[in-house]
């Protein structure tokens, strides 16, 4: 790779770009999306914050590419209040209650679903930039403070899933986990 980067640190590695078709041709579509998921997620999100990322792929971004692991998605942010543990999970593109389960152990939350994806009569080589997230998902995280898991309320609304749990401050053995109905 020849050296003309112009005072941009940027500049050498555009040719990833030019390499990208190179690398698909050779070794599958599917080739640049695995080596992706090999990559800590920690590096990937740095990459992901370069301002000119786009760049490095002629444009065309990692077309195709899951940059979020599986066990990343859906994202979620966990806050406290007094009485409450309050989690927000961003889930864009639900149609219904039945597209999405979410389970309350007095420890632990559990989001599960099934994302449909639209505009899957296209070819893949139609795409500008592919990242949305399609298929099954699961993803289970520890919550900061036990939960009273019967008493668990979910509502759906502009692409955010919330679910708030009551704080359990009784002692006792823990109870069997609760599936939470979800207003839409």
């Amino acid at each position: 790779m020849m050296n003309n980067n112009n005072g941009n640190p940027l500049d050498q590695m555009r040719g990833l770009g030019n390499m990208n078709e190179g690398l698909r041709r050779m070794f599958g579509p599917q080739f640049l999306q695995n080596v992706m998921k090999q990559l800590p997620m920690a590096e990937l999100n740095k990459l992901q914050a370069m301002p000119d990322w786009q760049g490095l792929f002629g444009g065309q971004g990692l077309h195709g590419t899951d940059v979020m692991h599986d066990s990343q998605f859906p994202r979620i942010d966990i806050y406290q209040t007094r009485q409450e543990v309050v989690a927000i999970i961003e889930v864009p593109g639900l149609e219904s209650a039945n597209d999405v389960k979410v389970d309350v152990q007095p420890e632990e939350l559990t989001v599960s679903g099934s994302l449909a994806g639209r505009f899957l009569n296209f070819a893949k080589d139609r795409f500008h930039l592919d990242e949305r997230f399609r298929g099954s998902f699961e993803r289970s995280v520890t919550l900061p403070h036990r939960v009273r898991q019967q008493q668990a309320r979910a509502q759906y609304k502009n692409g955010l899933l919330e679910v708030r749990m009551i704080k359990d401050t009784r002692k006792g053995p823990k109870r069997r986990g609760h599936s939470v109905p979800i207003t839409f």
